[in-house]
């Protein structure tokens, strides 16, 4: 694999984290959203699929390893926000996506919205990790 191909795959990874990122936010809102598009542990997102899979070539990177535990804690966040809209004695997710009617209490969307403050600053640190990687990976030769 040539740098070009690295650096666009990075990219992808980056866009696809940035995407993420944007529908947990919609979770919160109330927008409907399939399970699937926001999951839950670091392995099962596409960034996540890209890092612990194709993207382990970098492994050997300070900046590619700088990533892991910024992504973990996102990740522990985004699962603290699942719970605290969808947990204990809420309605299934599912029933949510089938479009039975649940209102979250205004102490749980304060809650998760003070939470999605901090995955936010988590999605920055990765973000500003990935440009390092790239800003790393565009000074290599060509290999």
């Amino acid at each position: 694999m040539n740098k070009s191909e690295i650096l666009e795959k990075i990219r992808a990874a980056k866009r696809s984290h940035v995407t993420w990122v944007k529908r947990a936010r919609s979770l919160i809102d109330g927008v409907p959203v399939d399970k699937e598009k926001v999951p839950v542990m670091p392995t099962d997102c596409i960034f996540g699929q890209w890092y612990y899979g194709d993207g382990r070539h970098l492994a050997k990177l300070p900046s590619f390893q700088a990533i892991e535990d910024p992504h973990n804690h996102l990740h522990e966040t985004y699962a603290k926000i699942f719970k605290r809209l969808f947990g204990d004695n809420r309605p299934s997710f599912f029933a949510r996506v089938l479009g039975l009617k649940y209102k979250p209490h205004k102490s749980d969307l304060d809650e998760a919205n003070e939470l999605f403050k901090e995955l936010q600053a988590w999605s920055d640190i990765i973000v500003g990790r990935l440009e390092k990687l790239e800003e790393q990976i565009k000074s290599l030769a060509e290999r």
